[in-house]
């Protein structure tokens, strides 16, 4: 196959030269047959009726020139092909830097997830803590509603209770001077009609405290504003205790409505002047 491969061009070439050398043989001849000077001195010039010609041969003979074959081109032997390529070094390199890279991209892609996770924990935090704080704020005023509802009810209820007990003591106070107010009249008759007159004791009033047990016994009794006349002072007292005992109800709850019992004495129409 090399052989044939060297044969093939030096052939191409030596029918490439002769060609060559045969154009130019050729180009040669056409131009020597165009500018050769033609011998026209026998010609006879005459009028305008006579032509005189001659005949040249009408296509050039030429001679084969021997064909000249230049001797076959040494070419140089090939060399074998050398493939190049990058070393083993650069393919180290190139494989450390593809690994580098590759780790850089794990990292970066590690790092951006644990942001992610960060963010979306944080934000879970955030919307727990809400969600606590709303909760939180929920139960305060649920509770403030509760407390306020068990205020009022209860306000409500010592209002009612207080009224109930006002209610009770206006009752008590009621049936008290109710009670006061009878047993004054009775104790008041009693005494005045125990009463012993003294002399100059017309229109004459003083006013009396009394302490009464059950039963209507006097155990104490004394001029809580005088008349101006003692011995007019003195005989209402006497008149007190003489007239024990004095008018009370059995009731001893009734009984404290009249301890201590203060009325004012006037000494009786038709007194000693």
């Amino acid at each position: 196959m090399a052989g044939r491969t060297r044969e093939a061009p030096g052939r191409t070439r030596a029918a490439f030269y002769s060609l060559l050398v045969h154009l130019a043989v050729i180009a040669f001849l056409a131009v020597s047959f165009r500018f050769s000077e033609l011998d026209t001195s026998y010609v006879i010039k005459s009028g305008p009726d006579v032509i005189h010609a001659f005949m040249v041969q009408s296509h050039p003979v030429f001679h084969p020139l021997p064909s000249i074959v230049p001797p076959p081109e040494v070419l140089p032997t090939p060399r074998p092909a050398v493939r190049t390529g990058p070393s083993r070094a650069q393919l180290a390199a190139a494989r450390a830097r593809q690994k580098a890279l590759q780790e850089a991209r794990a990292k970066a892609q590690a790092l951006a997830k644990a942001q992610a996770l960060a963010k979306a924990r944080a934000r879970a935090e955030q919307a727990a803590r809400e969600a606590a704080q709303k909760r939180l704020k929920a139960e305060e005023q649920a509770a403030a509603a509760r407390a306020r509802a068990n205020l009022q009810h209860e306000v409500a209820q010592a209002m009612a209770r207080a009224r109930e007990r006002a209610a009770a003591r206006a009752a008590a106070a009621a049936q008290a001077r109710g009670i006061v107010d009878r047993y004054k009249a009775l104790i008041e008759a009693r005494v005045s009609a125990a009463w012993v007159a003294v002399p100059q004791s017309r229109g004459l009033h003083c006013t009396v405290r009394v302490r009464l047990i059950a039963g209507g016994q006097v155990v104490g009794a004394h001029i809580v504003q005088g008349s101006g006349n003692q011995v007019f002072d003195r005989s209402v007292i006497a008149a007190i205790y003489n007239a024990a005992p004095l008018p009370v109800p059995r009731s001893a709850a009734k009984l404290r409505y009249l301890n201590p019992l203060t009325f004012i004495f006037t000494a009786p129409k038709g007194s000693l002047p």
